[in-house]
């Protein structure tokens, strides 16, 4: 039997590239990144440290940039869910970006995502989204 790891790297490295799109929450400071679900169901929770959460349904990849840090911690959940939690003290979001595959209409994604930026993710974003985010530290001045 041949171990699932080694059969879906080939997969991984066959996926198209998305189109992206910039999600405004640069220099927002970082609570915590959440990955919660499986291969069929999985969101995505950006929370930041003024209590704001982000939730989206991922479509694809989620690749998160860290940094000296980042703490990466996996959890199993249940029979087929994970939990995967990115955190650390001192942390900002340096930038977000949300991908759809070619077929989607990128400017009904960026009309939909300003209008979900504007509840300040209350409302549910109702697309599957490949992510990218890059975490940065929070550098302290010198005295």
């Amino acid at each position: 039997m041949s171990s699932y790891v080694r059969i879906i790297r080939e997969h991984m490295r066959q996926q198209p590239s998305p189109t992206w799109t910039e999600l405004p929450l640069a220099g927002e400071r970082l609570s915590e990144i959440i990955l919660f679900g499986h291969g069929k169901d999985a969101d995505v929770m950006v929370e930041l440290l003024d209590g704001r959460q982000f939730v989206l349904g991922l479509g694809g990849t989620l690749r998160v940039h860290g940094c000296p840090g980042l703490e990466t911690e996996v959890t199993r959940w249940d029979d087929r869910s994970l939990v995967i939690r990115y955190f650390g003290q001192n942390l900002k979001v340096a930038a977000v970006q949300l991908g759809v595959p070619d077929q989607a209409d990128a400017e009904k994604l960026a009309t939909d995502v300003q209008e979900w930026l504007a509840t300040n993710g209350v409302d549910h974003l109702l697309w599957g989204v490949s992510i990218e985010i890059e975490v940065v530290p929070i550098l302290e001045a010198a005295d």
